[in-house]
């Protein structure tokens, strides 16, 4: 069976070339290699393939998913960055050795691509986009110092509760499939999946294949009670007004 691989060499949980390699032909898959640091992956893309494998972390996931022309081709992930959220979302992990075994073709899940349009122009997505706090600090962490595995998310984390305690909230008028929605927010994040960020599980009821999004605001009120959730984001639902919709205007 054919497949084109996508990897990442930079990402997070770094997995040798070779080793993925290795474990894809264990599986009798006869692999195409292109690397996303200096391959051409539209060209990539255009070329016939059964499977394409995407071997990175959430960024490298989107840049390949994003602009796949041909839907009906499946799509398999091996998580390698640190939060891997769009993986976690579709309950995915494990070592390429062990993910590469349990692929099958007729055993998918489908994934919605959202599209986002703004003064810079228009993209699409696939986890999800926001204005306010939590875009200021995903904007702050790419600045940072990278550190690995599970440091990383506690130190994303720290950062994050540090934007809280000093954020104003923003003018904001949001329209959720026509109809207004008011309050006072530190920020707003619109999201596809149920992760973002630092691991942090802010949609659990976000479906990846629904048609909706699921928008999430993060209230001034509730600033306390926020930067408390961020010790423990596991054990309770995060303190979160949550509405869905198809189409989300931000002002």
């Amino acid at each position: 069976m054919r497949a084109t691989l996508f990897h990442n060499p930079t990402a997070g949980h770094k997995a040798a070339k070779d080793e993925i390699l290795a474990a894809m032909k264990l599986a009798d898959f006869d692999v195409r290699y292109v690397s996303v640091k200096n391959g051409d992956v539209e060209e990539a893309l255009e070329k016939k393939t059964d499977l394409i494998v995407i071997a990175g972390g959430d960024g490298t996931i989107t840049e390949v998913v994003t602009k796949l022309a041909n839907r009906s081709v499946p799509v398999a992930l091996l998580p390698l960055g640190t939060a891997n959220n769009i993986a976690r979302s579709l309950g995915i992990a494990g070592t390429p050795q062990e993910l590469v075994e349990t692929w099958k073709l007729d055993n998918t899940h489908p994934l919605d691509v959202g599209a986002v349009k703004a003064s810079w122009g228009a993209s699409r997505f696939v986890e999800g986009f926001g204005v306010g706090v939590f875009a200021e600090f995903l904007r702050a962490a790419d600045k940072g110092e990278k550190v690995k595995g599970a440091d990383n998310l506690r130190k994303g984390r720290a950062l994050l509760e540090k934007r809280i305690k000093t954020a104003k909230p923003v003018d904001l008028s949001i329209t959720i499939d026509g109809k207004p929605l008011k309050g006072e927010f530190l920020g707003v994040d619109v999201m596809n999946v149920p992760f973002t960020g630092p691991g942090l599980p802010l949609a659990t009821k976000a479906d990846l294949a629904d048609g909706l999004l699921d928008v999430v605001c993060f209230d001034a009120g509730r600033r306390r009670d926020f930067e408390a959730w961020l010790e423990a984001p596991q054990d309770e639902q995060a303190p979160v007004a949550t509405r869905q919709g198809k189409t989300v205007e931000l002002v």
